[in-house]
């Protein structure tokens, strides 16, 4: 980590200065220009994924075939990070992931399915990371390739989950919609999030890291979601690495974890159920 970020991290993790970085981030969010990011990585998320070995294992254990959306999929990292991760740890289960993304260029490069470090394939990969991509990728030259039996199972293509057109029709059991809706507007962001929670089956659950935390708490209470207690702090340790997504300068980075907050687990928590789940 630079040493610009440790000092950052320290300075604002001062209980005095946490208000003024709140306050500092406020006026970025107000007065920032939005725009979307194809940037992601490989393997960011396993700590995600394995809530399907914790609180989520209902939903793939089971005889039902686990579906999956990921929403704003980018260039099908986190997609096919996930269906290596199931390859890996649910051998027996059948699981199809559908991907889309507002990019044409984004889905074109998901599509085709080969990666290189211009994509969001960094090396070397950390050690955690290599079983799933031993289990993903084939070599393809200087690139990696997915491996055929996991490309038939992720469908990949053009989407706006905005558009007049989007239907899913809550026939999703795990829909994940990273990364994005901190890069909306909050009238855009909060008819986003209702077009999420709508595709996810009762009983379900979200992925939803990359949120204006103010505007997730409301869009959480109000659509009576669950907050789910699982590495709540994962999010903020990546954060931290990276040296352009400093807390409070930049709209749509993440403030330090306050743990005196009542709502800590719905602010700071990626994963949410529907209210169904909890009978």
């Amino acid at each position: 980590m630079s040493q610009r970020v440790k000092f950052n991290q320290r300075l604002f993790d001062l209980p005095l200065l946490q208000g003024f970085g709140r306050s500092i981030h406020a006026r970025r969010l107000a007065r920032q220009t939005r725009f979307q990011s194809t940037a992601t990585r490989f393997f960011r998320n396993l700590k995600q994924f394995q809530a399907l070995e914790g609180p989520l294992s209902g939903l793939a254990d089971r005889q039902a075939p686990l579906r999956i959306l990921v929403a704003g999929c980018s260039f099908g990292c986190e997609a096919y990070s996930l269906a290596g991760y199931l390859a890996v740890r649910f051998p027996h289960v059948d699981w199809t992931i559908d991907a889309f993304d507002i990019s044409r260029a984004a889905i074109a490069v998901a599509q085709r399915g080969v990666y290189g470090a211009k994509h969001g394939l960094a090396y070397p990969l950390e050690s955690e990371a290599r079983p799933y991509a031993d289990r993903l990728f084939e070599i393809c030259g200087d690139k990696r390739s997915i491996v055929p039996d996991i490309r038939r199972r992720v469908s990949v293509s053009h989407g706006d989950l905005l558009a007049d057109d989007f239907t899913a029709d809550r026939s999703y059991d795990l829909v994940l919609a990273q990364n994005f809706l901190v890069h909306m507007e909050n009238q855009a962001a909060s008819e986003a999030f209702a077009r999420i929670v709508g595709a996810v089956k009762p009983g379900g659950a979200i992925f939803v890291g990359g949120m204006d935390l103010d505007t997730k708490v409301g869009l959480i209470k109000h659509h009576e979601l669950i907050p789910v207690d699982w590495e709540i702090e994962w999010p903020s340790t990546i954060a931290t690495k990276c040296a352009d997504r400093l807390w409070p300068w930049g709209y749509w980075t993440l403030e330090p974890i306050d743990r005196s907050r009542p709502d800590f687990t719905a602010r700071y928590s990626t994963i949410f159920r529907t209210k169904a789940a909890a009978s």
